[in-house]
């Protein structure tokens, strides 16, 4: 049975699909300023859709955590390979507390950290100055609908703290399996530019026909379950080729896709969940930008 009192304890309730996300990612916040932000977020409206999601597949908790971990060293990666400062944008930012550790890991680099969302903003900065004041003064929470895109770029100009020469990492994580391709498109071109100085990280669902055939339940099963909460009709997926048709669109190149053994792989030190990439449905690309 799994720990439920510390994800009780919060004082920042979340609605059932973030807070299934956040616990199934608990063991990456066990240290740091994100273990203390993590410690006053209230888990429990999504215990009913993990026990579903468990019976479905009871190591899904895997899946997110090579996800969650392997965006954060990537986007690690980005920010101390940055010349000079840099700045990063988290869109559709939602609960997590990525901010955090990318400034525990590399406060000497990053100039500021804008995070958008389409509600919550107010309450996670809150919780941001409570936990890690120090931080916080970096970070600027905005609230913002990422689907009007020209609304998204007046809320981050808005904020005073975004240079458009400064590079900037744009993470896109946990959300482009909700959006039509051109709507993340869209805000995605609002951080191109001419000689890609900058870097975009995101995440998507591959169709049935990349996935092994006994591991497609899994991935129906589970989005079953979230598209019932959710209230979306389908999911978007992206092939390979198609991911990089979004991106060019956006003003991308130099794309680069990770499949869910190698994150498993560098995660732990072996495959054993995901011994090939056809095992996995769901994959993390980096692009410049």
């Amino acid at each position: 049975m799994p720990d439920l009192s510390r994800e009780m304890a919060g004082s920042l309730e979340l609605e059932p699909t973030a807070a299934l996300v956040m616990a199934w990612a608990k063991d990456l916040y066990r240290e740091g300023s994100a273990s203390l932000f993590y410690s006053r977020l209230d888990l429990s409206a999504g215990r009913q859709m993990k026990r579903e999601c468990d019976s479905v597949c009871p190591w899904y908790p895997e899946v997110m955590m090579n996800r969650k971990w392997f965006i954060r060293h990537l986007a690690l990666e980005a920010v101390s390979g940055a010349c000079g400062h840099c700045q990063v944008v988290i869109l559709a930012a939602g609960k997590s507390p990525l901010a955090l550790e990318l400034l525990d890991g590399h406060p000497e680099k990053i100039a500021a950290v804008i995070e958008i969302d389409i509600a919550g903003m107010e309450e996670k900065q809150r919780i941001y100055a409570a936990v890690s004041p120090r931080a916080a003064k970096r970070i600027r929470c905005v609230q913002a609908d990422i689907s009007d895109r020209e609304g998204t770029g007046g809320a981050i100009a808005a904020t005073g703290t975004y240079d458009p020469l400064r590079t900037t990492l744009v993470v896109f994580e946990g959300i482009s399996y909700y959006l039509p391709p051109e709507v993340s498109s869209g805000v995605l071109s609002l951080f191109a530019t001419e000689d890609r100085q900058n870097t975009v990280i995101l995440d998507s669902l591959l169709p049935c026909r990349f996935v092994k055939d006994d591991r497609r339940y899994i991935s129906r099963g589970v989005w079953g379950i979230i598209h019932r909460d959710c209230k979306f009709q389908n999911t978007v997926t992206y092939s390979p080729d198609e991911m990089e048709a979004m991106l060019f669109s956006a003003g991308c190149g130099k794309v680069c896709h990770h499949a869910m053994d190698k994150m498993e792989r560098l995660r732990t030190g072996k495959n054993r969940f995901f011994p090939t990439a056809e095992h996995g449905w769901i994959r993390i690309s980096a692009a410049r930008l």
